[in-house]
């Protein structure tokens, strides 16, 4: 008995993992089934992005546009519809990894769009800190995609004062495609800074 209490984490692990991968290949089917919907994230996929947004981006913030103000759902959704096929289910697969994750770590036995702020903000410390790997890769991966998404919007761009430009390479191309001549600047920092 004492040799199984021993191995309890690796046990939880493992089986986590396991159910992890059934959601993966279920995913996968469902997304890739015929008739399947045009929406690139589910309604629960919308929420734990809302969630995730705002206790990474809080309304209270030094930056006053909280996550769901700066539209991250929507850039996510845009995000998510843009990338590969192939590739869609995992990135479905990380939003569900963390909203279970409070289940299996802590600090609550619950879902993570049913946490309170505070916890949301904990678990995702913990992520950051975590001493399993994929818990830290699932968060550093979150945290890239919402903060291209956060750093994109014009009001951000203005509150921390960099002139934003969020498609400089469509702009570029649009340009080529109609003869006119492209003038290429230095990317602007802040108002009269240049790169």
């Amino acid at each position: 008995m004492s040799e199984l209490v021993a191995h309890l984490p690796v046990i939880c692990l493992v089986i986590a993992l396991a159910a992890l991968t059934a959601a993966a290949v279920s995913l996968a089917r469902r997304a890739s089934a015929p008739g399947a919907r045009s929406r690139a994230l589910s309604v629960r996929e919308r929420a734990i992005v809302a969630a995730c947004a705002d206790a990474l981006f809080p309304a209270g913030g030094p930056i006053p546009v909280s996550g769901t103000e700066a539209g991250l759902v929507e850039y996510m959704e845009h995000y998510v519809a843009r990338t590969p096929r192939p590739l869609r289910p995992y990135m479905r697969l990380l939003f569900h990894f963390v909203e279970l994750s409070p289940w299996v770590f802590g600090p609550r036995r619950a879902r993570f769009t049913r946490l309170p702020q505070a916890d949301r903000i904990a678990v995702l410390a913990s992520m950051s800190q975590s001493c399993i790997y994929l818990r830290r890769v699932t968060f550093l991966s979150l945290r890239t995609m919402l903060s291209m998404g956060y750093l994109a919007n014009e009001k951000v761009a203005r509150a921390i004062g960099v002139a934003c430009c969020a498609t400089p390479f469509e702009r570029r191309a649009a340009a080529r495609a109609s003869g006119e001549p492209v003038a290429v600047k230095p990317p602007s920092l802040a108002p009269g800074v240049t790169a």
